[in-house]
C-alpha cells in the first residue's frame, strides 16, 4: 500500500471554519463518488489559544492505494478532474505539496480521533538512509501514556530522483487518547529535533471520510 499525503493550504479570503466545513463536506462528497479512492482521511488543525500557530500547513489528506498504478488510474478519470476543478474552490493551489509515501506502524494501538502530526525536513548534510533508518528508530516512551498509536511515512525513494526533493522527508502520526497541551507538541519536536533542520507540529482532528472495505 501506498499512502497519497497532500499537504494543503486554504484561500487566504476564507476564513478557518469555513475552509475546515467546505473540506469536510462538500469537497469530501466529490472524492468519494469515484470508486478508485481508497481509504481517505482528513487531518483538521485545533486552533486554541494555548497553542502555538504556524499558517504553513492548513490541513492533510490522506488517500491510500494498492500501487502507484492504482494512482494513476484514477488521474485518469473524469472523477478527479472534478476532484481538481473543486479544489480551486477552497484550496491555495501554489500551496498544494504531494507526498507519496509508505507508512511504517511504529505503536500498534487504538485509532483515535485526535493525533498530533510532525512534518519533519532532514538537515541536508544527513545522508537519506541515515535519516531514514534514524526515524523508524526513534522512541517516545516518556509520552506513551497520552499515545495509543504512531507511524511514520516516509516518501518513496522515487520521489528523490531526476533532482526532485519532498516537501518533507518524513511525516510522524501520533494518535492521543486525551486533549493535549503545548508543551506535549513541542516534547514531541524536540524528540526529532536531532534529525530534523526544520520541523511543523499540528495538533489534529482526524475525519475518516471514506473506509475500503
Amino acid at each position: 500500500m501506498i499512502n497519497a499525503m497532500t499537504i494543503i493550504k486554504k484561500k487566504e479570503t476564507l476564513s478557518y471554519l469555513d475552509f475546515q466545513a467546505y473540506w469536510r463536506k462538500e469537497h469530501a462528497n466529490i472524492v468519494t463518488r469515484s470508486p478508485d479512492i481508497g481509504t481517505y482521511v482528513q487531518s483538521h488543525p485545533i486552533y486554541k489559544n494555548h497553542l502555538e500557530f504556524d499558517g504553513d500547513i492548513d490541513g492533510l489528506a490522506e488517500i491510500w492505494f494498492e500501487d502507484t498504478a492504482a494512482m494513476r488510474k484514477l488521474a485518469a478519470t473524469e472523477e478527479y478532474r472534478a476532484i481538481q476543478e473543486d479544489e480551486k474552490v477552497f484550496i491555495d493551489s501554489k500551496s498544494v505539496r504531494l507526498i507519496i509515501a509508505e507508512d511504517t506502524l511504529t505503536i500498534n494501538g487504538a485509532v483515535t480521533d485526535r493525533k498530533i502530526l510532525l512534518f519533519t525536513k532532514k538537515p541536508s548534510i544527513v545522508d537519506l538512509n541515515v535519516f531514514r533508518d534514524k526515524s523508524l528508530k526513534l522512541n517516545f516512551n516518556d509520552l506513551r501514556h497520552i499515545i495509543s498509536r504512531s507511524k511514520v511515512s516516509l516518501p518513496k525513494t522515487g520521489g528523490y530522483k531526476n533532482g526532485k526533493v519532498p516537501e518533507w522527508d518524513a511525516i510522524f502520526t501520533f494518535w492521543v487518547e486525551e486533549d493535549v497541551s503545548q508543551k506535549t507538541i513541542s516534547t514531541l519536536i524536540a524528540g526529532v529535533s536531532d534529525l530534523s533542520s526544520k520541523t511543523i507540529g499540528k495538533y489534529c482532528q482526524s475525519i475518516l471520510i471514506k473506509k475500503n472495505n
